[in-house]
């Protein structure tokens, strides 16, 4: 194997490792606009995302594929224990995160031009994505949670990248504190199933099927491994973080935290438990030997997954709905969305994974677009106080329609792709039957609470007075004398257009989401049948 060879499958990775040793290295020379530095950012990451969209076949852009396709869903050799493998559902992951880094990275763009740490933000931001790709192509347990830890180191830093922020230093050190415990928590639970199995390789303990020596140890490994990726999903019990983090974090890593990183804790969900858990039959339906009985291990998970979910769906809808302030406000809500990804890894068929997959795609782009919305009204002065938002999509008929979009299509309702999303996911729970059936309702009453808290978002945005302006500096907020500082409106040219192309992505894959529910559904048929 040749270093081409070897490196072309790694293109992606390779360009956005070259990117942040260039942003770096202006650091280091004190070029700092953020015209600059930014504007490297963006075309990384939209390079990386037309090369990985090339490998999943859209031929338009065929002659950017770095993957041979003999490569992909490719199982290895029996015996074999590769550190990685390339799948069509790792592939469409790796278009999320992307698509999470690209969005983030053009409306950051917007930010003053001269703004301290740019370049500290950009390279960390890109350094998370570059973890967030090797977690999608992970076959090997301490792989997997080795790349998760590339992404969670720059994922703190980002939260304080600021240094300043009194907040944003707090939230940095909460992030950093849990997250350290969920790796302790992750990897003796990786720990615990080499003792089990001899290998943390996926494909070697789906082999190995119900032939272990300690089956203890396997429930043990697995119960730690829940805990610890709940964290990163933000699941109930594991939560409480999420809230303070998102809050106390700027803007922009608010939205890359909540549309982006936390979705790597859901495909480590696939790899660990769709695989060699819930899909292979001999593992959930062979028992295990414990204390003299058995234990059905594939059940009796998708049982506590069912249960996870249910209750994170809850939690964080109620928790909303007694929120003031914005942020905080979709904090809650991001943590209850959590709560319906984990459905299709409970049920574990290949149409729930299909919805589930569908609805990590929506929420990067409602949760993305949210933050970066309420990112762009806090440049224009308003306060974090939802009342504070009063009259806004009156004074700002474009803003205020796009995040409408975005809280419509959070609740569900038709004609947006959170409503495609939940249609699919919920109908593989009916179609599942059993008492998965449980699960669709559940998800449909939390949705319909869900519209509760919203609808007072619209209703203050819409149809409630504005403010009175008490400042020349709050007259030019609310649109009235002053001209803003930066163009269209006082967003610039950045933040206007990631904000106008993610509310029009979610009604255009709202009316006709076939482009990418085929290779979304195509990808978890393939992974859930033959298991890659």
């Amino acid at each position: 194997m040749t270093l081409s060879s070897f490196g072309a499958p790694f293109l992606p990775e390779i360009v956005l490792l070259a990117a942040v040793l260039l942003i770096f290295l202006l650091d280091v020379l004190k070029v700092r606009r953020i015209e600059l530095t930014g504007g490297i950012a963006v075309a990384a990451t939209l390079f990386a995302l037309g090369l990985i969209v090339a490998d999943l076949g859209f031929a338009p852009l065929a002659f950017l594929s770095s993957i041979p396709s003999s490569q992909i869903d490719q199982l290895p050799a029996v015996g074999a224990a590769p550190l990685y493998a390339f799948t069509s559902l790792g592939l469409v992951f790796q278009a999320i995160f992307l698509l999470a880094a690209f969005f983030v990275c053009l409306a950051s763009t917007s930010r003053p031009s001269d703004e301290r740490g740019s370049p500290i933000f950009y390279g960390l931001l890109l350094l998370a994505t570059i973890g967030m790709l090797l977690v999608a192509i992970a076959s090997d347990l301490i792989f997997l949670l080795l790349a998760i830890e590339v992404t969670s180191i720059a994922s703190y830093l980002l939260v304080a990248y600021t240094r300043k922020d009194v907040r944003g230093l707090e939230a940095a050190m909460k992030f950093f504190v849990i997250g350290a415990l969920s790796t302790v928590l992750s990897f003796f639970g990786a720990s615990l199933l080499f003792g089990a199995y001899g290998t943390t390789n996926l494909y070697l303990i789906r082999e190995a099927g119900a032939a272990v020596g300690y089956p203890i140890l396997v429930l043990l490994g697995y119960g730690f491994l829940i805990a610890g990726l709940a964290f990163k999903v933000t699941l109930v019990p594991f939560h409480a973080w999420a809230v303070d983090v998102y809050d106390g974090a700027p803007d922009d890593v608010s939205a890359f935290l909540a549309g982006g990183t936390k979705k790597i804790g859901v495909f480590a969900f696939f790899l660990v438990f769709l695989g060699p858990v819930l899909v292979v039959g001999t593992v959930g339906q062979s028992g295990y030997g414990l204390f003299g009985g058995s234990v059905a291990l594939g059940p009796s998970f998708q049982i506590a997954l069912g249960a996870i979910a249910v209750l994170t769906m809850t939690v964080g809808n109620v928790l909303a709905l007694l929120q003031k302030e914005m942020k905080r406000m979709l904090a809650y809500s991001s943590i209850s969305q959590a709560g319906y990804m984990l459905i299709g890894i409970a049920i574990g068929s290949a149409p729930a994974l299909g919805g589930a997959t569908l609805q990590v795609f929506a929420h990067v782009l409602m949760k993305t677009g949210a933050f970066l919305v309420v990112g762009a009204v806090a440049a224009l002065g308003v306060g974090p106080l939802i009342e504070d938002w009063r009259g806004l999509g009156l004074r700002r008929p474009l803003l205020g329609t796009s995040f409408a979009l975005m809280l419509l299509s959070l609740a569900g309702v038709p004609l947006t792709i959170g409503f495609v999303s939940k249609f699919v996911l919920f109908s593989a729970a009916v179609q599942a039957q059993g008492w998965f059936i449980w699960l669709a309702v559940a998800g449909l009453l939390n949705s319909a609470l869900s519209v509760f808290y919203y609808a007072r978002v619209l209703k203050v945005m819409f149809f409630d007075a504005p403010p009175v302006p008490s400042s020349p500096a709050t007259t030019g907020v609310m649109g009235a004398a002053g001209p803003p500082v930066l163009p269209v409106g006082g967003l610039g040219y950045g933040r206007a257009a990631t904000i106008a192309v993610i509310a029009a992505i979610i009604v255009a894959f709202g009316i006709y989401p076939q482009p990418v529910l085929g290779a979304i559904q195509a990808a978890a048929y393939h992974f859930v049948t033959v298991g890659a």
